[in-house]
């Protein structure tokens, strides 16, 4: 084994490189936010990732479909059963606010981000049992 330091160095290389594409700006982005006036501007399928508090670091995929009359239906096949939640949707003072009818809550924000998906919608809320929740959706087409 060398010891003249040579891991070293090239551990500092890698981390002043990675240190420089990011003051550059890179790829990564970060969305901007988007005010929302109404349920119609949220109405189609959106998908993506949910965690759910006490998920044991795992993720599952979500689809939910907005009404433009404020009605919603999530749906996800997990690995311990179905979930399958009904409620409405409204804007509220800029903020997207879920409300399950079993008694779950949510509130929503809209961002955009570089193409090919322009929107992101971030929901933070708990279920009706009070386990805490985050889903990262983008539109479907």
């Amino acid at each position: 084994m060398r010891a003249d330091g040579w891991p070293t160095r090239v551990l500092v290389l890698m981390i002043a490189l990675g240190l420089a594409a990011c003051a550059s700006g890179g790829s990564t982005a970060t969305p901007s936010p988007i005010a929302v006036s109404d349920v119609a501007s949220l109405a189609g399928r959106w998908a993506g990732l949910l965690e759910m508090e006490g998920g044991r670091d795992r993720e599952d995929y979500l689809e939910i479909i907005i009404d433009s009359n404020g009605a919603y239906r999530a749906a996800s096949t997990r690995q311990i059963g179905l979930l399958d939640v009904r409620g409405t949707v409204a804007v509220a003072d800029g903020r997207i606010v879920f409300k399950g009818e079993r008694g779950g809550q949510a509130t929503g924000s809209m961002f955009s981000q570089p193409p090919p998906d322009t929107r992101l919608l971030i929901v933070n809320g708990a279920a009706a049992e009070g386990r805490k929740f985050a889903a990262r959706l983008r539109p479907q087409r």
